[in-house]
């Protein structure tokens, strides 16, 4: 009895690893970033986006290297799909609000749309190999040089935040640098726990092992970001949030998916095809068009938003158990 129960409580562990050593990754980025003075809408566009997006890196290389590349898309888009319908529709369920900086969030919308269409484009050969790899991270490149551009702009218009360098203390920094290496150390060894008992579980219970990246696993490492989204809604910090998921989805398409496919050809099957990336790229236009044009979000958009999310994960229900 005991051990059948082993592969589900590994699973749990892997899943409590990934979620904690993301926490402390997050703490430690946000820390690094804002003694820099980097305004919170980049900071969460880049630093807290490329650290809470490092649960779905690490578990989609390490499925592809172990021989699970179905594992990998599926993750990289459940995870797209996850952060846009359930955390982004929650939090701005709970508390709509202004657009911060529309002109940052419009510039990230357009990458986060044209990102979306590329893959689904690089898809549609049903394989994602080699050369999608280096053109995804080609994009990955492009996107940091573009944030890095807007800080430098921001310097150069003086909206950079001015921080008293002589205040940082050397506590804080030893308890940052241990929760940057304590959260790296946890995510690697999380998702490897995390990938091979998913996929041992996916056997037992008969449930294709990419059914479960889009699903399950997809919800486990995307649970940074809703604790990252949750954290700064209380805090009153909403544009890290908005900056956080939207930074987030783009790198699960260009870095998460450049990188694993360059360890392994990923296939791509008929449902990635006509199901998990057109639901991707209709909760990102729910997401993107009533923003752009209002300026805020509404609590109809983040309904329809979670209704989407739901319905998808009920359909694939229907189809696979």
């Amino acid at each position: 009895m005991f051990l059948s129960t082993v592969p589900y409580i590994m699973f749990s562990i892997g899943l409590l690893m990934l979620v904690k050593g993301g926490d402390w990754f997050v703490d430690s980025a946000v820390w690094i970033a804002r003694i820099t003075g980097v305004p919170e809408v980049v900071i969460g566009a880049t630093v807290v986006s490329i650290a809470t997006t490092l649960p779905e890196l690490f578990v989609s290389s390490i499925a592809c290297i172990e021989g699970h590349p179905d594992m990998a898309i599926g993750n990289a888009v459940g995870s797209v799909i996850c952060n846009t319908g359930l955390v982004l529709g929650l939090t701005t369920l709970l508390s709509p609000s202004r657009i911060i900086n529309p002109r940052i969030f419009c510039l990230n919308g357009f990458l986060l749309a044209a990102y979306g269409l590329i893959i689904y484009l690089m898809a549609a050969d049903t394989m994602i190999g080699s050369l999608d790899s280096g053109l995804l991270l080609l994009l990955f490149a492009a996107y940091i040089i573009i944030n890095f551009a807007v800080i430098r702009y921001k310097k150069s218009e003086g909206q950079m935040n001015h921080i008293d360098h002589m205040t940082i203390k050397l506590r804080d920094t030893i308890v940052n640098f241990s929760k940057f290496v304590l959260g790296i150390t946890l995510v690697v060894v999380g998702a490897d726990i995390l990938v091979e008992y998913g996929s041992y579980i996916a056997i037992l219970i008969g449930v294709p092992a990419g059914v479960l990246s889009l699903t399950l696993i997809a919800l486990g490492t995307s649970l940074p970001e809703l604790t990252t989204s949750l954290s700064a809604l209380i805090k009153g910090h909403k544009f890290i949030s908005m900056g956080n998921i939207i930074g987030a989805n783009i790198l699960n398409i260009s870095m998460v998916m450049g990188v694993s496919s360059h360890f392994s050809n990923i296939p791509v099957k008929p449902r990635n095809l006509y199901l998990d990336l057109p639901v991707s790229l209709l909760l990102i236009a729910v997401l993107l068009i009533p923003c752009i044009i209002k300026k805020r979000t509404s609590r109809l958009q983040s309904a329809v938003l979670v209704a989407v999310y739901t319905a998808y994960i009920l359909l694939l229900g229907h189809l696979y158990l």
